[in-house]
């Protein structure tokens, strides 16, 4: 008995050690097959936060999928940069050219210039994250706190998790409206970012994109297959373009029996955006749609909100969409004309002589700011010690006149801006909106004069 159980405990020793050689031998060719088309990236991106133009030089991660020299990393590595130097596995340096991005995923494509490299250009396999599982092995690779050429190894401890669109990117547009995340507990901080996460095939099934500063083990990519869908739309177009109809939705789940709908059936309409299409179409906060152009929808939970807005957000602008809807008992049909959806950040602009910075208005955020229209320009960030901040603009404040002037445009601000600082103009008046109060700020520019150059 003792020797029929010792050959049993040698057999299961064996065959975890067997297996265990068998994960490390995939490990390795994973390894191998990536790693070749890693890219450490060095953008110099701008800031216009602090109330001025500031050049920082920030570290991030990427990986070549094409043989023309294309990488896909996030929009908040390269997004911003006005300068991008790559380092790639042979450690040759090489420049590279912003070709697009979409914040909204954050996701950007740049173009190695390959003019004078004489390496052999790695490019790396996209696999399909519709096939990922919970538990599988993952590799996370990337220049973690500028440590190029680093693997950590981990599994996907979920493929679904839902993040509100609220959060932003540190250049401040909104993300993760079009998509959900994939988990994992391999290692990601700060550098990662834009680097790929491998499944043991060599396959990049995802872009790391987040780490967790408040616990550990707990990292977050997107998925490759909404990856493919962004750059196959930048490389044709240098954007991605979507529809939108503004609505805002939540997940029905302990409602459904307060509205009436049976389990797994409708999307619930939280709000509506003003002058949007869904207002003039005359929906309303407590519709449940059904169907969209013929096709059922559902969004009992959270994370099947992202699918429902793709779903609207996929259609040709200026097409005309179908939303069978259910409200008070009766259902109804609306035949909704789309938008393009803008930008969500405008422009910005650098007033150095007066101490503060501002950018353009696009639709997206007189929506989100709650302004009036897109006329005047967005208070960015004010410099504590300047005619500004000592005339008491805040950040957020629209300018709307500047000498009671009417600004309706970045252009028009920019323009007044200049002329009055080529005339050395010492006193200059602006008129802002202020949590939709109108209020005017009073800039000194003479007591700055040392700084003015047309002193």
């Amino acid at each position: 008995m003792k020797k029929t159980l010792l050959t049993l405990s040698l057999m299961l020793t064996m065959l975890a050690t067997n297996a265990s050689a068998d994960i490390q031998t995939r490990i390795f060719a994973a390894r191998d097959k990536v790693l070749p088309a890693l890219v450490h990236i060095q953008p110099v991106v701008k800031n216009y936060r602090t109330g001025q133009l500031e050049k920082q030089a920030v570290v991030g991660s990427g990986v070549v999928f094409h043989p023309d020299g294309y990488v896909v990393t996030n929009y908040h590595v390269a997004g911003k940069a006005e300068r991008i130097i790559c380092t790639l596995h042979d450690k040759e340096i090489v420049t590279a050219e912003y070709i697009g991005g979409d914040p909204l995923t954050d996701i950007s494509v740049i173009k190695l210039d390959l003019t004078d490299y004489t390496g052999t250009l790695e490019v790396a396999e996209f696999g399909n994250s519709d096939e990922i599982e919970v538990g599988q092995y993952v590799l996370a690779m990337g220049s973690p706190l500028s440590l190029s050429r680093s693997v950590s190894a981990g599994v996907i401890s979920t493929r679904d998790r839902y993040f509100s669109p609220d959060v932003r990117l540190p250049s401040g547009e909104r993300t993760g409206r079009y998509n959900l995340w994939l988990q994992t507990d391999a290692a990601i901080n700060p550098g990662n970012s834009g680097g790929p996460l491998v499944d043991l095939e060599g396959r990049v099934v995802g872009i790391n994109s987040r780490a967790s500063f408040f616990a550990n083990n707990l990292g977050f990519s997107i998925p490759i297959n909404v990856v493919k869908d962004v750059t196959a739309a930048i490389l044709a177009e240098g954007k991605v373009t979507r529809s939108w109809i503004g609505l805002h939705c939540q997940a029905l789940q302990e409602l459904e029996e307060y509205f009436g709908t049976t389990a797994h059936s409708g999307v619930l309409v939280s709000s509506i955006d003003p002058g949007s299409p869904a207002e003039n179409a005359f929906l309303k906060a407590g519709d449940i749609i059904l169907e969209v152009d013929g096709i059922p929808v559902s969004a009992r939970f959270i994370e099947e909100l992202p699918h429902f807005y793709a779903l609207i957000a996929a259609k040709k602008p200026g097409s005309e969409i179908t939303l069978t809807v259910y409200r008070n008992d009766e259902t109804y049909t609306f035949t909704i004309p789309t938008r393009q959806l803008s930008d969500s950040q405008g422009e910005d602009f650098e007033c150095k002589e007066w101490g503060f910075t501002v950018k353009a208005i696009t639709q997206q955020m007189q929506i989100e700011n709650q302004l009036q229209d897109t006329s005047g320009v967005y208070i960015t960030g004010v410099k504590p010690a300047g005619p500004a901040g000592e005339g008491g603009l805040r950040p957020r404040d629209v300018i709307t006149t500047v000498n009671r002037t009417a600004i309706s445009s970045l252009g028009g601000f920019i323009t007044n801006y200049q002329a009055l600082d080529l005339e050395g103009e010492q006193n200059i008046l602006l008129t802002v909106s202020r949590s939709g109060a109108t209020r005017f700020v009073f800039l000194e520019i003479n007591d700055y004069a040392g700084d003015n150059p047309h002193e």
